[in-house]
């Protein structure tokens, strides 16, 4: 296959032969990155599903919309199981999923993104008024299915980092497909490849940035060794390192040859804000910590499906406890300073044994209560435990500060650093 064809094609159809991944979450937007649509050169046509599921037990969902839209970032009027247009309003009773697929009848493959949209209300249960995201592609010749594969949706971001790699000549290479979710305003987006070197406890070798500019709205698909990206970089491996002005959507690709042609695979981008896994956070007296996420439960604990680790359980109005929950146990280690805290290690948490500067300190987890009874060691500025959730992440925990919450000086709400290995 020719590098013109290439240019021409591939990103509008690669970009839809990629790696099944899980479905997306999402209450707001959720971003379809690529959406192809149409015949392509080879007599392949090309067709999107996209399975949405209402996950509530109770509510209906009546306010998500399928938004589609070109390139340019106008609404795409598509041809699909659900009729033809830009917009499509969800109706789903409780567990109800719903299939829209495109026909696949563009006059030639055409190329957009599409958003979910979900503008319902919120409920105290966390699966109330969401909708499950599956994002498909069915691939036909003639009469005949050769392809379904799957797409990631993407989540908003403003810095992105992905592995990529290329050899022009045998046509391995990386693309990005980038969404600029900004509704009114031009986003400027700066490349960086940083080209891996042997051996690789060095420095890589800087590739080079470069800079572009989306319009508000406006969504582009593009491989790396295509004009005004790294035309001259023939021969590479390593990270490329993007900064957005505004938030964007991010689809990485990585192309493959084969003695069939060329196969596809998504290379997953690394979002800056998801790397983030410590958390100042407020936990009440007699409410719940899940500590994977983490989250306090406001409400008062009443979704016993979810995975609440601990609880910061009210027994008296002198004595409290920290008690695990949903399989999760926890580990009582002490009065820690900032520093010793911030040292603690994931294989620390794992072997239950800190060293410190002149002693050790051996801890074992288990699904008895830790007591933060008045006057207990336990309720003090610096104290640390861990915990094992029930989902099997390790967690250290730091107690920040002891809160008297306003006139019920009975109550002992805390503020907590949490960092969640995961």
């Amino acid at each position: 296959m020719s590098s013109k064809r290439l240019c021409s094609l591939a990103l509008g159809v690669a970009l839809a032969l990629v790696a099944r991944v899980r479905p997306a979450l999402a209450h707001g937007d959720t971003v379809i990155t690529q959406v192809p649509d149409g015949p392509a050169g080879d007599g392949s046509v090309f067709k999107i599903k996209i399975d949405l599921a209402n996950l509530s037990q109770v509510e209906r969902i009546t306010n998500v919309k399928v938004l589609f839209f070109h390139q340019d970032g106008t609404a795409w009027s598509l041809a699909t199981n659900q009729g033809t247009g830009s917009e499509f309003t969800l109706n789903l009773g409780r567990l109800q999923t719903i299939r829209i697929q495109s026909m696949g009848t563009s006059a030639t493959l055409t190329s957009g993104y599409a958003i979910v949209r979900n503008t319902e209300i919120t409920s105290i249960y966390s699966e109330d008024f969401e909708v499950s995201v599956s994002v498909f592609y069915e691939v036909t010749r003639g009469t005949t299915v050769i392809d379904t594969v799957s797409v990631p949706t993407s989540q908003p971001t403003v810095w992105f980092a992905v592995p990529v790699e290329a050899d022009v000549a045998r046509n391995l290479l990386s693309g990005l497909a980038i969404v600029n979710l900004d509704t009114s305003s031009s986003n400027r987006i700066d490349l960086r490849l940083w080209q891996a070197t042997t051996p690789t406890s060095t420095d890589p070798t800087d590739g080079g940035s470069v800079s572009f500019t989306l319009n508000a709205k406006e969504q582009r698909a593009r491989f790396l060794n295509e004009s005004g990206l790294y035309p001259s970089k023939t021969l590479y491996r390593g990270l490329l390192v993007g900064i957005a002005e505004r938030p964007v959507a991010v689809l990485a690709l990585l192309q493959t040859p084969t003695t069939g042609g060329v196969q596809y695979a998504t290379l997953v981008a690394t979002n800056k804000d998801a790397l983030r896994t410590s958390t100042y956070m407020y936990l009440r007296q007699g409410f719940a910590l899940d500590a994977d996420i983490p989250q306090s439960d406001y409400f008062g604990n009443v979704d016993e499906d979810l995975f609440w680790d601990v609880l910061l359980e009210t027994v008296s109005t002198t004595s409290r406890r920290l008690t695990p929950q949903s399989g999760a146990t926890i580990a009582s280690i002490g009065v820690l300073t900032d520093e010793q805290f911030d040292n603690v290690t994931l294989s620390d948490l794992q072997a239950g044994k800190i060293t410190l500067t002149s002693s050790t300190i051996t801890f074992t987890y288990g699904t008895s209560a830790i007591s933060l009874n008045d006057g207990s060691s336990n309720l003090t500025v610096g104290y640390t435990f861990a915990i094992k959730t029930g989902l099997g992440r390790y967690v250290k925990v730091h107690v920040g500060d002891i809160i008297t919450r306003g006139s019920d000086t009975a109550k002992r709400d805390l503020a907590l650093e949490v960092y969640v290995y995961r």
